[in-house]
């Protein structure tokens, strides 16, 4: 995480606005950065279509548009980046304005003190954080996965996997991966239906086969033949006798001319009970609960690939940053109660 840098966008067309964010940043700031500067809206605009930024600061009045105009083509574009607007002198009508495009602070520059805008920062930082279903390690192991490979598949057999593998349980993954294309860090493409346990959900089950009359689960399968004259069904071993010649087992009638004294059956089931049967039950245990259920009782799911949005990147970085930074500010708060 030592790499971990917050891209900031300052559209300011003073020279001397910006030196003083600068220098306030670098001495407050609580995580690396990177602060790009450009001194004009339409600058910004370029600039923001062709990079990613974590957060912008507008000053409100630029030699071309008003930085309440920048927000407003913002929001036409859906560009979802933070936003901090500075203005010279407070306006009450600016503020609300502001407040209402989704501006997420608006900071009036006369005599603002560096920790103002810090805290403001660290504010929004803080609201970056991941979903509180997604721990720590887990994000960092999801990060190693993407740093392998820029899609993790989810796979099933018998067991749930991960291509990458992962270090931590699959279906923790899986979960984490769910959560986290909920804010848009990585996005989900289907890949294909799986059974999921009706009891508990779990994306893991062993199909395995009944006798549907005795419930066996140890059975043979063989082609079959049925002799018209007795009605006999039996496995086509039981019917081959010395040289090729076809006999019925139940009546001891020679087996001549297929479709006037016999039929071929191509799939036929034997139990360990010799219950002859020619379709098995399909039967379910749940890896998880142990719960078995029929075919018919299934749930159906659905595995997904994943990748990284555009900025998903950089945002779980900075989620995983900004939740270091809360359980860091949540420790020293315990501390000093104690």
């Amino acid at each position: 995480m030592n790499d971990l840098k917050l891209r900031i966008l300052y559209v300011e067309d003073n020279p001397d606005d910006q030196l003083i964010l600068k220098r306030s940043l670098k001495e407050k700031m609580p995580i690396n950065f990177d602060l790009i500067t450009v001194d004009t809206g339409t600058k910004g605009l370029n600039k923001i279509e062709k990079e990613n930024f974590d957060l912008l600061i507008l000053d409100y009045r630029l030699p071309d548009i008003t930085g309440i105009e920048l927000v407003k083509e913002l929001k036409k574009r859906n560009i979802k980046t933070p936003i901090i607007l500075l203005t010279g002198k407070g306006s009450e009508n600016v503020a609300v304005d502001a407040m209402k495009l989704g501006v997420r602070d608006y900071i009036v520059k006369e005599g603002i003190a560096p920790k103002r805008l810090i805290n403001s920062i660290k504010d929004i930082l803080m609201t970056s954080s991941l979903p509180e279903t997604v721990d720590l390690e887990t994000a960092k192991a999801i990060a190693t996965l993407f740093a392998e490979n820029p899609i993790i598949q989810i796979e099933s057999t018998s067991t749930l996997m991960s291509n990458p593998k992962s270090e931590i349980p699959v279906e923790q993954l899986v979960s984490a991966l769910r959560n986290l294309a909920e804010i848009d860090i990585v996005e989900e493409e289907p890949s294909r239906s799986i059974i999921a346990c009706p009891d508990c959900g779990s994306l893991t089950a062993t199909l395995y086969l009944e006798c549907p009359e005795c419930e066996s689960t140890q059975m043979n399968k063989e082609e079959a033949l049925e002799h018209f004259d007795c009605g006999n069904i039996d496995f086509r071993t039981k019917f081959d006798k010395d040289e090729g010649r076809l006999v019925c087992p139940k009546c001891g009638k020679k087996l001549k001319i297929i479709g006037v004294d016999y039929r071929k059956i191509e799939n036929w089931y034997r139990c360990s009970n010799k219950h002859f049967f020619g379709q098995p039950t399909f039967k379910f245990v749940c890896s998880t609960c142990n719960g078995r259920f029929p075919l018919e009782d299934i749930r159906i799911d659905m595995l997904h690939n994943y990748k990284l949005t555009k900025s998903g990147s950089q945002m779980l970085k900075l989620g995983m940053k900004a939740t270091e930074l809360t359980e860091q500010s949540r420790d020293k708060k315990s501390s000093q109660k104690t």
